[in-house]
């Protein structure tokens, strides 16, 4: 077997873990920070390098290899798998070439349930090769049967989500598969991300929301959702006030939205990604600035932990009352009327007296810890945020299939 770079998260292992947990993908540790307070932990499996650095700085395991050239057979046996294929080649926000190339993944998937690996035509005949790494879970799962696997990708996928588990059900598996909304995890943030959970030991349900969806255009909350707790904004996130703060990304659709999309830090962020490290934050009286560092998200904060705040120059403050919108690698803030359009005068902007979202603020609306120690230049630390399961949406996952399944 490879020999990981470090192994130091594995000395803490509770006791109550009966196996090993491998997490494919694995990132900078979103999944192993969902496992962490379950007193579990992963050997997780990454090629970047400044993402390994990250995970081990926060204690995690970690192999730096290229996944699709490793033997599963090198990690059996093994208790619990996790997956987090890379998106770029479904998301909406490149080029989609995976949607083209789905009809060979499907084809792969069916061959390697068969006994047959086509891996290497099938990558030969992919538009974009990355589209192929979606069967890298399957093919660890059918080769190590795991007794349960928590799988997550871009919404695009689910079809081949739903797909796997009908392909791991032939195998023994129970399986559920849907979208989940990370607002609806105590996440400030309104991620929507499709997931697939399989267990050896029993039914198992994608978890139930604990926090109420949010939807800009709604004024009532739904009669099914009134017992949930309310979604977490990200004025309540970062500790701040949210009186006249908009939150803006770059997403300006080919240029219908010259200054991206806004959102008032009353709601929850919009989805975290590789870009986010270009989001602004727009107050009225220009710069803003810590009086104490953000520590991490109300649903993670400790019940004797202050809560940490955001003064404005001119003694105004913030107060963000909002989910997110899913955390992307790029992340500014800045003061309404900051950046100009001469077809839309009146609207927000970035450049005089902007405020760019830090990494710090990235990680906590994703959520993480505050002081999670990202390695690399500022560009790389907010790809790794952006390209994170956010953990408290991992936890709800990650138990939905141990406890609902059985697996121990």
């Amino acid at each position: 077997m490879p020999q990981s770079r470090k192994t130091t998260a594995s000395r803490n292992r509770a006791s109550r873990q009966p196996g090993k947990i491998l997490d494919l993908f694995a990132g900078a540790g979103g999944w192993e920070e969902g496992l962490r307070p379950l007193g579990l932990d992963a050997l997780g499996i990454e090629l970047e390098p400044w993402a390994c650095e990250t995970a081990e700085a926060a204690g995690h395991a970690r192999l730096q290899a290229d996944l699709s050239t490793l033997d599963p057979q090198d990690f059996a046996p093994l208790w619990g798998l996790i997956g987090s294929p890379p998106c770029q080649a479904y998301s909406t926000a490149g080029k989609g070439l995976g949607r083209t190339d789905k009809p060979l993944v499907i084809e792969c998937a069916h061959e390697l349930t068969a006994g047959n690996d086509t891996r290497g035509q099938r990558r030969r005949e992919c538009r974009d090769p990355r589209s192929l790494l979606t069967v890298e879970p399957l093919r660890f799962a059918l080769a190590l049967r795991p007794r349960w696997i928590a799988l997550e990708q871009v919404p695009g996928v689910l079809e081949l989500w739903t797909l796997f588990g009908e392909l791991l059900a032939s195998v023994g598996y129970q399986t559920a598969a849907g979208v989940l909304r990370a607002e609806c995890y105590g996440v400030p943030q309104t991620r929507r991300r499709a997931f697939l959970i399989a267990s050896l030991d029993g039914p198992v349900t994608l978890p139930a929301a604990t926090h109420r969806s949010y939807d800009a255009r709604r004024r009532e909350t739904p009669p099914g959702e009134l017992a949930l707790l309310p979604w977490v904004s990200m004025a309540q996130a970062l500790g701040c006030s949210s009186d006249g703060v908009v939150q803006t990304n770059n997403q300006t659709n080919s240029g219908r939205r010259p200054c991206g999309l806004t959102r008032p830090l009353r709601a929850p962020a919009h989805t975290l990604d590789t870009a986010s490290g270009s989001w602004t934050f727009h107050g009225r009286d220009g710069r803003w600035v810590f009086r104490n560092r953000p520590r991490h998200p109300e649903c993670l904060r400790g019940p004797d932990e202050p809560a940490p705040t955001i003064i404005a120059r001119g003694h105004q403050s913030w107060v963000r009352q909002r989910p997110a919108t899913t955390v992307a690698c790029d992340s500014r803030i800045a003061r309404v009327g900051a950046k100009r359009n001469a077809n839309r005068p009146d609207a927000p902007g970035r450049s005089e007296g902007a405020v760019r979202v830090s990494v710090e603020q990235a990680a906590v609306l994703q959520g993480f810890p505050a002081n999670y120690p990202w390695q690399g230049a500022r560009g790389r630390q907010f790809q790794q945020v952006g390209n994170a399961v956010p953990p408290p949406l991992a936890r709800r996952v990650i138990e939905a299939v141990i406890y609902a399944g059985g697996a121990s």
